[in-house]
């Protein structure tokens, strides 16, 4: 069986180091934030569920170091996530807040942080501001922050939604980049660049980043 076909850089490889390479450029001594979502991002979702506990959440492979090599890059980490299980009675805020302590626990033992945990409580059919695909999570987020260039932005996530919530940023800011992650593929908004895993878009920076001296 031939082995070459996963050696050989595809086209997709090729767009990604271009769009990695003009998004590190971009930002070279600016100050800017990365969003991340949560669930299919950071750590294994629960098709059907939330992680509703410390023992719920399980990280996807080499996420923790990934975020290292981030943290080395991005001047701001932010989490933003929709938990609309606090507004369905299965967990409450506390909960929440208990798992995204151990998760900073956890990344200080990697040498990683996150400023900031935003979470949309509320369930779907309340039409707040803060649930995503709206960007209330980031803009909130940025007011409060204003020595921050929002046009900067990156958002990162796996889902649709995430990628409509970098779209909406962009209306608002002037500007905001989008970067699938995960194997499937999301219709609709189109993302700046795609990849794998966290791991592998933190990779594509690290390389960059080692080019550029």
């Amino acid at each position: 069986m031939s082995n070459t076909h996963s050696s050989r850089p595809t086209s997709r490889d090729a767009a990604n180091a271009a769009a990695v390479r003009k998004v590190v450029d971009d930002r070279v001594g600016r100050d800017w934030c990365l969003f991340l979502d949560r669930d299919g991002v950071l750590n294994r979702q629960i098709v059907g569920d939330y992680v509703r506990t410390w023992r719920d959440f399980e990280w996807l492979p080499r996420a923790p170091l990934a975020l290292h090599k981030l943290a080395g890059w991005a001047p701001h980490l932010v989490v933003v996530t929709n938990q609309q299980g606090i507004g369905k009675g299965l967990m409450s805020a506390g909960d929440i807040v208990a798992i995204h302590d151990r998760l900073r626990a956890e990344l200080v033992t990697h040498g990683a942080s996150i400023d900031s945990f935003q979470v949309c409580p509320h369930l779907e059919s309340a039409g707040c501001t803060c649930r995503k695909p709206r960007p209330g999570l980031i803009l909130d987020w940025l007011a409060q922050h204003s020595e921050i260039e929002p046009a900067l932005s990156i958002v990162v996530g796996d889902s649709q939604s995430d990628l409509e919530l970098a779209h909406n940023v962009f209306a608002v800011s002037g500007g905001c980049t989008s970067i699938h992650i995960g194997g499937r593929s999301a219709e609709g908004v189109v993302a700046d660049a795609t990849f794998d895993s966290l791991w592998d878009f933190a990779v594509a920076v690290e390389r960059v980043l080692k080019e550029a001296g």
